[in-house]
């Protein structure tokens, strides 16, 4: 059984770990993990497995609970699985190895004043920590916002901040249970010495999980455009993604001291009304709130620079979770991308690459240039017979001879409301490929708005593949030599230190950054790239452009038949060995990425399309 085949998309989303880097999951291989709690930790068993399956870990989980009914929520079919067993708490003394320990507890869970359960949480901690205490395995202990207790109005709490607790009231049950289960554990720590990290969480959302929010109600009325009421509170709360949250678990592992720390989305800390509003914003008339409930959340505003400033800042900011929790409900989700990328623009910005496209093809068609779709969007206009629906970017590739020869001639061939853009004609630009600029627009990256004399118009990216070497060793040395320039080049324009590989090699490119002008070493950088261009008897080629560069060489095969498939309506050129090519960048390339990351492929902090808002081909046609 593949886990994969038991998700939903949604689910599926935050099991994929997208926020989380390689290189750190890299660090579980071969690790194991004792996961004990409610609806987190189910969740968290799916992850860590699904992770197992995609990313070749060779981890294994076990999943600890009173007796075999806390698995009445997972799939039956888990227990057939080798990495997957459980273990109930009186045999949790024949586990002799685990590498890890997640408690999740009652965190983010509906609680009610029992005594069943102040027990049952105690439990928990005294079994847990036996296991902790006798294999030394580095624990990671969940509560939520309520531990702080009766949070006043416009605080914000810091993890040694608290408001008071009415141990007469009912409503304080909560916050006793998550302050006694977090004393509990750091008395067992201090008495037998073992590494524990607490995370205490906003309230947590996750589409597809049976976590209970406050404002389920709220995305089932929405889902469906019908009216509902929501707490109308005089509170701020702090949110958090479920995805979030894994990240902060992994990153515990591996990258953080033991200590505690908060944990909240990114921008979403909100009162209700904020809530309403942003629903309103992205559904309109859908979403029909009234704010006219009185009551309260359980849960409070809190800080979470503590972990931010450790490393592990969240990624899923408060709209972007209300949408996943929002679509999950709908009764149909078959779009599946968020609706507010690019703040509304995205249509047009699609637009408008594709007169880009066009224009190409036919300059292309005229000198008799041959060119491919590439990248994202080759890869769009084979899964989706064009663009991918949340990309915001249009790439072309040629090989060497055609792409010089575009660039002799591309400039004479533009309208005057483009630009063709190269380091050659823009003095202020060091970019090693080729772009398309649209006048009277912006659209820059973090990166691009810091250079301002740059022309930052709406780009389409035209890359060069170029000849390697034949041996493994000379594309070994070809590769090594295309990033060290690349990285001289970048480094300096940015006017930042390297660091990468090795401390030499740091200090190797941050001397030779120093010593050359960065023209020099931009000629270095093309040169290098271009290396083997008269090489006739080539066998290989590779991206030495663009950010493929890492996925090393392929035959020159790949690319050298064209056949032409659907792209939003036209015929366009993509490689006849398209299968292959997609396979060696993308692996499955068939698979859609994770839901939560279809924000399309550039963080842009600048964005003005000006007069092409609304942009339509046939309009422009018509002129």
């Amino acid at each position: 059984m593949q886990i994969k085949d038991i998700l939903n998309e949604f689910q599926a989303d935050w099991a994929a770990m997208p926020t989380v880097e390689k290189e750190i999951l890299n660090k579980l291989k071969n690790k194991s993990f004792l996961i004990c709690g409610r609806e987190i930790a189910r969740c968290l068993c799916y992850t860590l497995l699904y992770l197992n399956e995609t990313q070749k870990l060779h981890i294994k989980v076990f999943f600890a609970g009173e007796n075999k009914s806390a698995l009445d929520d997972f799939n039956k079919e888990l227990l057939l699985r080798n990495d997957f067993d459980f273990v109930n708490f009186n045999s949790l003394s024949e586990i002799s190895k685990v590498d890890y320990i997640v408690h999740t507890g009652l965190c983010s869970e509906k609680i009610s004043a029992n005594a069943s359960l102040f027990s049952s949480q105690i439990n928990e901690v005294k079994f847990l920590s036996e296991v902790a205490k006798r294999t030394n395995a580095k624990t990671v202990v969940l509560t939520d916002s309520r531990v702080y207790g009766n949070a006043e109005p416009h605080r914000v709490y810091s993890e040694n901040e608290y408001a008071k607790i009415d141990l007469c009231s009912e409503n304080s049950f909560a916050s006793q249970l998550m302050r006694t289960a977090e004393n509990l554990w750091n008395c067992e720590k201090k008495g037998n010495d073992f590494d524990i990290t607490i995370l205490r969480t906003g309230i947590v959302l996750g589409a597809g999980t049976r976590l209970e929010t406050g404002l389920d109600e709220v995305f089932d009325c929405v889902a469906n455009g019908k009216k509902c009421s929501l707490v109308n509170s005089n509170k701020e709360y702090s949110f958090v993604y479920i995805s979030d949250v894994f990240r902060a678990i992994i990153y515990s592992f591996t990258e953080l001291d033991c200590d505690i720390y908060n944990v909240n989305g990114e921008k979403s800390t909100a009162s209700t009304g904020m809530i309403s509003a942003i629903l309103h914003d992205v559904y309109g008339e859908k979403s029909n709130i009234v704010l006219d409930k009185n009551g309260d959340f359980n849960g409070c505003a809190i800080n979470a620079n503590k972990i931010s400033e450790h490393g592990c800042a969240p990624v899923i900011n408060l709209e972007t979770a209300l949408e996943l929790c929002v679509m999950s409900r709908m009764p149909d989700n078959s779009a599946m991308a968020l609706p507010h990328n690019h703040d509304g623009r995205l249509s047009s910005i699609q637009e408008i690459l594709l007169a880009y496209l066009l224009e190409v093809d036919r300059i292309c068609r005229k000198h008799n240039i041959k060119y491919f779709l590439g990248g994202g969007t080759l890869l769009g206009a084979i899964r989706h017979h064009g663009f991918i629906p949340w990309d915001d970017d249009a790439d072309i590739m040629m090989l060497r001879e055609d792409y010089d020869k575009f660039c002799e001639i591309a400039a004479d061939e533009m309208p005057p409301s483009m630009t063709f853009q190269t380091n050659k004609n823009d003095k202020n630009c060091f970019y090693e490929f080729a772009k398309f600029r649209l006048n009277d627009t912006t659209f820059a990256t973090g990166f691009a708005k810091e250079h301002k004399d740059m022309h930052n118009g709406l780009a389409f990216d035209i890359f060069c593949h170029d000849k390697t070497a034949n041996s493994k060793l000379g594309q070994k040395i070809h590769l090594g030599m295309t990033l060290f320039t690349r990285a001289l080049v970048f480094n300096k324009w940015n006017n930042r230190k390297a660091e990468n590989g090795s401390k030499i090699q740091s200090l190797v490119t941050n001397f030779c950054k120093s010593v050359f002008p960065i023209r020099f070493s931009l000629w270095l950088e093309n040169k290098t790239i271009s290396f083997f261009k008269r090489k006739k008897n080539a066998k290989y080629l590779y991206d030495g452009m663009g950010r493929n560069v890492y996925n090393g060489s392929f035959p020159i095969e790949y690319l050298d038949e064209v056949i032409y498939v659907d792209f939003e309506g036209y015929k366009l050129p993509v490689p006849k060995e398209y299968d292959k090519y997609l396979t060696f960048l993308y692996g499955d390339y068939m698979e859609l990425a994770p839901l939560s990351t279809r924000l399309g492929c550039h963080e842009i902090k600048l964005c003005d399309i000006g007069k092409y808002d609304g942009f339509k081909i046939n309009a422009t046609h018509k002129n």
